[in-house]
C-alpha cells in the first residue's frame, strides 16, 4: 500500500508504540483500529514536536484512503504541510496532496454543493439570446464547441455525433477543472443557438454530459 515504509529507528516513545500497534491492527484486517492508534499518535507527536512527522502522516493517509475518509486525507496532508517549516519538507507531499484532492472531489457525495450547483442552473430560466455569453468566451476549445453546435443542428438525426461531442466537452472540463455549471450552461446555450425545437433531445444531451462528467473519471 502506497505511505507504508518501515518505522524510522529514530522513531521512539509512546508514539512509536502506538504506531507499531496500528501497524499490527492494520495487517490484522482492521484498518478503522488502526486508524484510530495513529490518530493518537499523531496527537502524541504534536504534543512533542510542532513539526509532525512524515513518516506517521503518509502511514494515516493512506489509511485514510483505504478507509475512503478522502477529505480527512486532505486535511492530514494539509496539517503536515503547515506545520513544516523547512521548504523542502513542505513540498515533500505536495504531488500526494494534489492527488488527495483530486479524489476527495470526485468522491464527494452527490448531494453536495457541487449537485446544488447543478440544479440552480438547470432550473434557471433559458436566457435571451442577446444576453447569451458568446462561443468565444466559453472556457472549451473552438473545436469542441463547433462539433457541439454541429450535431445540435441536427439533434434528432444525430445522436452519435453529439455523444461525441459531448464526451470531448467533459473531457476538457475534467482536464481543466472546469466546473459543471459551465458544462450546462455550454450546452445550454449551444442548443439556443441552435434553435433546436427537440427539447427531449436537449433533455437526454444535459442528462449524457451529467453522467459522463460526474462517473467516467476513476481516481488513479
Amino acid at each position: 500500500m502506497p505511505g507504508y515504509k518501515p518505522l524510522p529507528i529514530s522513531f521512539t516513545g509512546p508514539a512509536a508504540d502506538q504506531a507499531r500497534r496500528a501497524e499490527s491492527r492494520r495487517r490484522g484486517g482492521d484498518p478503522e483500529a488502526a486508524a484510530r492508534l495513529l490518530e493518537d499518535a499523531l496527537e502524541a507527536s504534536a504534543r512533542r514536536d510542532d513539526a509532525l512527522p512524515g513518516w506517521l502522516c503518509g502511514r494515516l493517509a493512506a489509511l485514510y484512503r483505504t478507509l475512503e475518509r478522502y477529505d480527512d486525507e486532505v486535511a492530514l496532508l494539509e496539517r503536515y504541510r503547515d506545520s513544516q517549516t523547512l521548504e523542502d519538507a513542505r513540498v515533500r507531499y505536495d504531488a500526494r496532496l494534489s492527488k488527495a484532492r483530486t479524489i476527495a472531489e470526485r468522491k464527494r457525495p452527490r448531494d453536495c454543493g457541487a449537485i446544488s450547483s447543478v440544479r440552480r442552473v438547470i432550473e434557471r430560466p433559458h436566457p435571451r439570446a442577446e444576453v447569451i455569453a458568446p462561443l468565444a468566451s466559453q472556457p472549451f476549445s473552438s473545436a469542441t464547441m463547433f462539433a457541439i453546435a454541429s450535431a445540435a443542428n441536427g439533434c434528432s438525426s444525430q445522436r452519435e455525433p453529439l455523444r461525441r461531442a459531448i464526451e470531448r466537452l467533459c473531457a476538457e472540463a475534467r482536464r481543466d477543472d472546469i466546473p459543471v455549471e459551465d458544462v450546462i450552461g455550454a450546452l445550454r446555450a449551444t442548443f439556443h443557438r441552435a434553435g433546436a425545437p427537440d427539447h427531449a433531445a436537449y433533455d437526454s444531451a444535459l442528462l449524457t454530459a451529467l453522467s459522463l462528467y460526474f462517473d467516467s473519471a476513476e481516481p488513479d
